[in-house]
């Protein structure tokens, strides 16, 4: 299991166009939307807001394109390859998730460093480890949710798939677009969203809140109900060999 996971970082560390787009535009959407809308007395909250989002947003990103490269490998045999081998099924998704998690940590770390350096948001070491912890742990979800859309999408399909799901999730979770501008209706739905609430942790973190109940809650749903549906997926996979 420990090497496949080291072959698995190794590989992601390979592919440098992969981790430009995953980890890397999350930052320039937040060095740009920083500058046009972070101004006027409240700029320092909304700097802290855009950064949080960006940051959320290029984790989200980086989870599910990881777990949606799992449609290539379907494709060309490697998973029939591994079954070959005393590998479990399920620590073969268990080290895929811990890569989509492992991903996802630089487009987080990056995003805070940048705001600090560039944008000088001031967070005592105990608030920046908060927040960092809080929106790592609120990628979870993203990680099973990447690893579902990989075993559901073909090689042609996964890619399309992916950006997809990312943007709906960020869309309707208020990462993108704020969910106190959304209508109603949307806002109820945007409260029933991992990603919305893998904001509004991070953000509480800032202020010295707790972990609202709710959002565990719906995080840990989401997390139990995609995982099941890998699980279900992998198994329908390896009784077609």
């Amino acid at each position: 299991m420990g090497v496949l996971l080291a072959s698995e970082v190794r590989r992601i560390v390979r592919s440098p166009r992969f981790l430009i787009f995953t980890v890397g535009f999350p930052v320039v959407y937040f060095l740009i939307f920083s500058g046009l809308y972070a101004t006027g007395a409240d700029a320092a909250v909304v700097t802290v807001v855009l950064m949080l989002n960006m940051a959320a947003f290029g984790a989200i990103s980086a989870a599910i394109s990881t777990g949606g490269r799992v449609a290539v490998e379907r494709a060309v045999g490697w998973n029939r390859q591994l079954r070959l081998t005393p590998l479990p099924g399920w620590a073969y998704l268990a080290v895929k998730a811990a890569v989509a998690m492992l991903v996802a940590l630089p487009a987080l770390v990056l995003t805070f460093a940048v705001a600090a350096a560039f944008k000088h948001v001031d967070l005592s070491l105990v608030q920046w480890l908060r927040v960092l912890l809080a929106a790592w742990l609120g990628v979870l979800p993203f990680a099973a949710i990447g690893l579902l859309v990989g075993t559901m999408a073909t090689q042609d399909s996964a890619q399309g798939m992916a950006t997809v799901t990312m943007l709906v999730f960020s869309l309707l979770g208020g990462v993108l677009i704020p969910a106190q501008v959304l209508p109603a209706a949307m806002a109820t739905v945007a409260h029933l969203l991992p990603s919305y609430w893998l904001a509004e942790v991070a953000r509480d973190q800032v202020s010295g809140g707790g972990v609202p109940v709710q959002g565990v809650a719906v995080m840990l749903v989401w997390l139990v109900v995609a995982g099941g549906l890998v699980a279900v997926r992998y198994r329908r996979d390896a009784l077609r060999v």
